[in-house]
């Protein structure tokens, strides 16, 4: 029988109440009260995809974080915390963020080809690396509506949360 892991590695974060307006343009574009996603490397630090690139961040950088309580085996949690650990330093997913508005405010989707296209492994938006960190590094699909990893945004993972009785935060 698997060992589950106590603790946060491995765990998704998301990170509500914007303060910028960046953080309140991403809410306002994917109608979301979420604006960010992290991964938890261990109970003291995490990773997630910034406009500076892929970083790992102390946890006191996301005082307001809701944490996932997904039953992670050891390896699990390891698998998926190594997995984004490493992708430090990748360059962020601009591109994605657009598509991602865009679909969001007008209903309009890309075709696969597109949006495929700029799901790689080169760059990565902070719900795209969870997303990825879960189902690669993991062995967890969480969604499962056949959805590129670069269409995954902060309120995807928000949605999650609800559904899982996550949200709103206890």
């Amino acid at each position: 029988m698997a060992a589950f892991m106590s603790g946060l590695t491995g765990q998704i974060g998301l990170i509500p109440h914007p303060g910028s307006w960046i953080a309140k343009a991403i809410c306002w574009f994917t109608k979301s009260d979420v604006f960010h996603v992290v991964i938890a490397l261990d109970d003291k630090t995490c990773i997630g995809a910034q406009p500076n690139g892929v970083t790992i961040t102390p946890m006191s950088a996301w005082p307001t974080a809701i944490w996932s309580r997904f039953p992670l085996t050891e390896a699990q949690a390891k698998g998926c915390a190594d997995w984004a650990r490493a992708r430090e330093h990748r360059p962020y997913n601009f591109v994605a963020d657009a598509i991602i508005g865009i679909e969001c405010r007008t209903g309009v989707r890309f075709p696969r080809w597109i949006t495929r296209h700029f799901s790689s492994d080169a760059t990565y938006e902070c719900a795209e690396l969870a997303d990825a960190a879960l189902t690669l590094g993991a062995g967890i699909q969480v969604f499962t509506d056949g959805r590129d990893f670069g269409l995954v945004y902060p309120g995807s993972f928000q949605q999650l949360f609800k559904d899982r009785g996550w949200w709103p935060p206890q």
